[in-house]
């Protein structure tokens, strides 16, 4: 989800030592790794629901596209024939 490495992680580690000292640090970790798994969750609910909404819609493009590419070809098919009559 973030372009975070290792030394990143580091840093707000040791920021978070020095700010909350290592009493507390366990406690803010667990409270932020719990936020940071609700807000992953409906990150990808939300993810999930637009896929599910935008696959109805795709799919019934798809249907309108081949349909216009069959009718495309029938017509070069009729084009070719009244050229042979001619």
């Amino acid at each position: 989800m973030f372009d975070i490495g290792f030394w990143e992680l580091f840093l707000i580690f040791m920021l978070l030592l020095f700010v909350v000292g290592p009493e507390k640090l366990p406690i803010v970790a667990g409270f932020l790794g719990k936020w940071f798994g609700k807000l992953q969750r409906y990150f990808f609910e939300l993810k999930d629901s637009i896929q599910q909404e935008t696959s109805d819609t795709t799919g019934e493009i798809n249907k309108i596209v081949n349909d216009q590419k069959s009718q495309i070809e029938d017509l070069q098919e009729k084009i070719k024939k009244a050229n042979k009559e001619d």
